[in-house]
């Protein structure tokens, strides 16, 4: 049997329609690692990514761990789960500015993406990485962890965790 966890969304359901929500089934995982040597202290980022068939938006799911130097995430350490929607017209915002009926020129640039965050403790986490499918529903979308994106953050978590060096 295959242990379901479902990722609570953040947000209200305030305004969602009554029909099933979309699924997405991740299949891209990235690493980032950010090392401050001067506290000893390093913040070790996974990165799933969801892609919708039509292209329309993007989301991912971020696992962000902070832990010292060659040194596994302490046990008692918070592991923060990020949910972030990258909508498309994002990539070329659009802004008109009109003074006195008169277009202004402007360039504009995206300041904030939509992001949702969570912590949970390493423990949770590893629970989360050997779950048999876990779906996150955020901004009214499910979003499913990947076949690949799974066994590679069972990996991560084992590295965490200190199971592997």
């Amino acid at each position: 049997m295959k242990l379901v966890m479902i990722l609570a969304g953040l947000l209200a359901a305030a305004g969602a329609s009554a029909q099933a929500p979309e699924r997405i089934v991740g299949n891209q995982i990235s690493g980032n690692m950010v090392i401050d040597a001067k506290n000893n202290v390093m913040v070790d980022t996974a990165t799933l990514r969801f892609e919708r068939r039509d292209g329309d938006a993007v989301y991912t799911i971020d696992f962000v761990a902070r832990h010292r130097l060659r040194e596994p995430v302490a046990p008692e350490a918070a592991v923060d789960i990020v949910v972030t929607e990258h909508p498309v017209e994002d990539d070329a915002p659009a802004m008109t500015l009109r003074v006195d009926g008169d277009t202004v020129p402007v360039i504009a640039r995206l300041r904030s993406q939509r992001s949702v965050a969570a912590t949970v403790s390493l423990d949770e986490f590893d629970r989360i990485a050997r779950a048999g499918v876990v779906v996150d529903r955020t901004f009214g979308t499910e979003l499913e962890i990947g076949a690949g994106q799974a066994r590679m953050l069972r990996t991560i978590a084992d590295r965490w965790l200190g199971r592997v060096r």
